[in-house]
């Protein structure tokens, strides 16, 4: 089961920021609402050859920072190959990863 990445935005300036922190590091308030960021755009990726404790049968993957239309950046797993500036279509997954997914999106 997957679904769409939501952000934390401070309910007083609405700063967003990915994870959830304690307090805004904008205004110091410290109430937040969830902001759908379910989308980006890709703007550094990186292929990990190997994990460290992931055994002899660990791949690696693709990985990518995703700077999110509500603003804040994310790590991601690419499920595919993508460029700098490709849209993704970004989710969470049921163990908690982020994953980007293409998307024909301009």
């Amino acid at each position: 089961m997957t679904t769409p990445l939501t952000v934390f935005a401070c309910g007083a300036c609405g700063h967003a920021d990915f994870p959830r922190r304690l307090l805004c590091p904008v205004c110091g308030m410290d109430t937040f609402h969830e902001v759908e960021a379910g989308e980006g755009h890709v703007e550094e990726m990186t292929v990990v050859r190997h994990r460290a404790g992931g055994g002899d049968a660990d791949e690696g993957g693709a990985l990518a920072t995703v700077h999110t239309v509500a603003g804040p950046r994310v790590i991601a797993r690419l499920d595919v190959s993508a460029r700098r500036g490709d849209r993704v279509a970004l989710t969470i997954e049921a163990n908690g990863a982020i994953v980007a997914r293409h998307t024909d999106s301009p």
